[in-house]
């Protein structure tokens, strides 16, 4: 038979020399940052993870910065308190309940700030007969950046905010509908010293 080094429980169960209740006393199921920074685009709301701006809830984002410890643990946000349950290391079930304390930083993301900007890397020229079936080819795209578009004589004008979603539309019409492109670039401005250009695509729809 042994003991528990802290209340003196008779038990052959011991985990690290706790008994059970000890142990469920001593260990908590998850481990959570005494305060939680979430910075946050002031614009579109969206939520800045690692160096990536995301469409993701704020309970989505508290849960991922959760360390779980425990097994089948489950996870509530409520108000300012975050409700656990589950078990540790085949112990009975229990409940635990933590203080939320969430510190948000408002700023703008790279797309926004652009957007306010009126900044844009590619100009999508769509010419002649556009089809709805192309329209929704290229909005699926560019809803993964900000752009803005203008009605011209005999097509559309798309301004882009990132080239690489731009040369991504242009590859893909040219793939799937057999569309000539024709690609140019144009020098903007020098930043650092270097040339940056923006790019053109030219996409006739005949």
């Amino acid at each position: 038979m042994k003991f528990c080094f802290i209340c003196g429980k008779k038990t052959d169960n011991l985990e690290e020399g706790y008994c059970e209740d000890c142990y469920n006393k001593k260990f908590n199921l998850v481990e959570i940052p005494k305060e939680i920074s979430i910075t946050q685009c002031s614009k579109c709301r969206r939520i800045k993870q690692k160096n990536n701006w995301k469409d993701i809830e704020d309970e989505a984002l508290i849960k991922s910065i959760i360390k779980v410890i425990g097994n089948e643990v489950k996870v509530k946000i409520d108000d300012n308190k975050i409700l656990v349950t589950g078990s540790l290391k085949g112990s009975k079930v229990k409940e635990e309940v933590h203080d939320l304390s969430i510190k948000v930083k408002k700023v703008l993301c790279d797309d926004c700030a652009r957007k306010c900007g009126n900044y844009y890397e590619s100009i999508i020229q769509l010419r002649g007969n556009i089809t709805e079936e192309i329209l929704d080819f290229v909005y699926k795209y560019i809803k993964e950046t900000f752009y803005r578009s203008e009605n011209v004589k005999n097509g559309l004008n798309l301004y882009i905010g990132n080239e690489n979603i731009a040369s991504k539309i242009a590859d893909g019409l040219k793939k799937s509908y057999k569309l000539k492109v024709k690609k140019s670039y144009k020098l903007y401005t020098k930043k650092e010293g270097r040339d940056v250009y923006r790019s053109t695509f030219l996409i006739r729809c005949d």
